[in-house]
């Protein structure tokens, strides 16, 4: 079944440490142990009995597709609870649809409709979803049970149908959840999103310190099976971010795709600085205009 929150960041800590990246902050910070915690999500102990924090927190950026897909996401993570609730059955999930766009376009604004905006970017009716992919693991049920076992059907909601695949096997990262086929175009850079997120645990960095001496700030990208249509060029690397962290991470890590990982410390600017040159500037300012 889909990964809980605790489970996920720990699997992306560990991705951490196991980078040339994160030995080196480790190594540096003299780091003996670690443990869970909330907040932050993890206290390290150092050599010296400092206490170290880290806050992991997932990036995601908005998007209607990526909202679709997430919406359909949890509508078939429940419909596999429900298999193993009352069939005892671990199965996969994979839900696509019949682009009716795509093949029936007539004029030139549909055309460009279905080109521009493919996939799932509407958030369909839950209960109808749910109801039919149950209704697919009720009639089928006894055929999941035997080895090998696969079962596609159609289910027709608001006018669109979506194909629904369900099989007894792990998916591709080794899970019995759901997954989704959608297609969206990546945004490309999103600096000001990433800064958003940011700004969301700056504004709790106060109470990050109560617990550990100095806090960082671990960022990680889920890939597009989760909604995330997004990447980041060589720009990211002379990006100045705001933060009130010690330093702020980034991470993807994919298991199957691996020429897509990276780990990279962001470039930051501590907010105090930036707020000391604006009281200067303003000073400045004001004793010309006094003259």
């Amino acid at each position: 079944m889909a990964q809980d929150k605790k489970t996920e960041e720990r699997e992306y800590l560990n991705y951490f440490l196991a980078s040339d990246e994160g030995k080196e902050w480790y190594r540096k910070n003299g780091i003996v142990s670690c443990q869970d915690a909330d907040p932050p999500d993890f206290i390290f102990t150092t050599k010296n009995n400092q206490k170290i924090g880290l806050e992991v927190t997932k990036f995601i950026v908005k998007s209607r597709h990526g909202r679709a897909l997430q919406h359909l996401m949890t509508i078939g993570n429940q419909a596999c609870q429900y298999a193993q609730k009352e069939y005892h059955l671990n199965i996969s999930i994979l839900i696509d649809k019949w682009n009716k766009r795509k093949w029936c376009a007539r004029t030139y604004q549909e055309k460009m409709d279905a080109i521009y905006n493919p996939g799932f970017w509407d958030i369909y009716n839950k209960k109808a979803l749910k109801d039919g992919i149950k209704s697919i693991i009720d009639r089928n049920a006894e055929n999941l049970k035997r080895c090998p076992c696969f079962v596609k059907e159609s289910i027709l909601v608001q006018n669109e149908y979506f194909n629904i695949s369900i099989s007894g096997f792990e998916n591709m990262d080794g899970k019995f959840d759901c997954h989704v086929n959608n297609e969206c175009y990546s945004k490309e850079n999103p600096f000001d999103e990433l800064q958003e997120a940011i700004d969301k645990k700056n504004a709790k960095i106060s109470h990050y310190l109560k617990h550990c001496d100095k806090c960082f700030l671990l960022i990680y990208l889920p890939d597009v099976a989760h909604g995330n249509y997004c990447h980041f060029t060589k720009k990211l690397k002379d990006y100045v971010f705001r933060s009130k962290f010690k330093s702020c991470y980034i991470i993807k890590w994919d298991k199957i795709f691996t020429e897509d990982n990276f780990i990279q410390k962001l470039h930051c600017k501590k907010y105090l600085l930036r707020r000391f040159f604006t009281f200067i500037k303003l000073k400045i300012v004001s004793f010309f205009n006094s003259k």
